[in-house]
């Protein structure tokens, strides 16, 4: 078997290899969820990334700690894949993520605008 005929045989892509998969396409710019992503990985380099870009084109500065609150309500368990996944879209309008990044309690304007109940904790 040649080289060429070997690349084609693995030209498609395994949806489950692919880390867009299930994302919506309508998105403009890279998902928030990858945008927050990339900001908590770059830290400790020596210029972490600090904005992300809505799909309206407006750039907001992120901390390190709005960050990692924000990339841990996208993906807790104890959220429904259909609330998460309306999560992710509203993020991703400066109307949204504006609110998220003002507020003295994220999780509180989550659990307030998603209708989500708190809880109890795990003994696990």
């Amino acid at each position: 078997m040649k080289a060429k005929e070997f690349i084609k045989e693995f030209k498609d892509i395994d949806p489950a290899d692919d880390p867009n998969s299930g994302m919506d396409k309508e998105f403009k710019q890279d998902s928030i969820f990858n945008q927050l992503g990339k900001i908590l990985d770059s830290q400790g380099n020596p210029r972490p990334l600090d904005t992300v870009i809505t799909d309206d084109g407006k750039k907001f500065k992120v901390t390190f700690k709005q960050a990692t609150v924000l990339r841990r309500l996208l993906t807790a368990p104890s959220v429904k894949p259909t609330v998460k996944a309306q999560f992710t879209k509203d993020l991703q309008q400066s109307q949204t993520i504006e609110k998220f990044l003002q507020a003295e309690d994220m999780v509180e304007l989550f659990v307030s605008t998603y209708g989500i109940d708190k809880a109890e904790p795990s003994n696990y």
